[in-house]
């Protein structure tokens, strides 16, 4: 049943105690559809505060599935939609948030392996890759372009790789660089001569040469032994 006072309503289980069903208590019976509960402005659900030690839980949950193989209950929230150019309502979540399982979003998605040529999205969207590994900062990436499975790049941090050099003109790297896929132009790569930025080309400071695994940085005029080598570039 419901008691209402003067501030709330409170609901109690049908015959007192604990254990009955909301249904049960409102008298719908094993309902299905409507809206079983509404609030107007202000009201809302809370659980009392213990005054004596730490606060209550509160716990909304889909129902389980039974028998068979059969998907749980989802738990949906539909913020309330803007009218006349007011913009719509949002869920706000306000302290320490933890979520138990994979966290998936329009633009926030997840799963293993790289996504490039595996995984369709938005411009803007990152891809949380579960198997990515910190010793190649293949974790997470980010679609910079395209609209359908192709457009994603490391988001970083990026790789760097220091030699020191022996008077040959040649270093190999001990993975490929990100040869910029997009054909914008791009590639994210930087050499360095000590602490000096180096530019790319045959009739620049250098070329490269991307293989399977590695990539080979061959200098235009050769750096003396001692001389520092940094190359930096995003992992795959």
């Amino acid at each position: 049943m419901a008691t209402f006072t003067n501030f709330q309503a409170i609901l109690q289980s049908v015959g007192g105690g604990a254990g009955g069903t909301l249904a049960a208590t409102l008298a719908l019976g094993n309902t299905t559809g409507g809206n079983d509960i509404e609030f107007s402005s202000g009201d809302g659900i809370v659980t009392t505060a213990n005054g004596g030690g730490a606060g209550f839980d509160l716990e909304i949950r889909g129902g389980d599935a039974g028998g068979g193989v059969f998907v749980g209950g989802d738990l949906n929230l539909f913020p309330g939609m803007g009218s006349g150019g007011g913009a719509d309502g949002a869920i706000n979540l306000n302290g320490d948030t933890n979520i138990t399982g994979i966290l998936t979003a329009s633009n926030l998605l997840s799963g293993t392996g790289t996504p490039e040529g595996a995984v369709t999205a938005s411009v803007g969207t990152f891809f949380q890759r579960t198997d990515g590994d910190i010793s190649t900062n293949s974790s997470l990436y980010l679609k910079v372009f395209g609209a359908g499975m192709t457009g994603w790049v490391p988001a970083g941090p990026p790789v760097f790789e220091n030699f020191v050099a022996v008077g040959v003109a040649t270093f190999v790297t001990s993975r490929s660089v990100f040869d910029d896929p997009l054909s914008l132009g791009v590639e994210n790569l930087a050499v360095f001569w000590n602490g000096v930025y180096q530019r790319e080309g045959g009739g620049d400071d250098y070329t490269v040469a991307y293989g399977v695994g590695n990539a080979t940085i061959t200098f235009n005029s050769v750096p003396p032994p001692g001389d520092y080598i940094t190359i930096r570039y995003l992992p795959e």
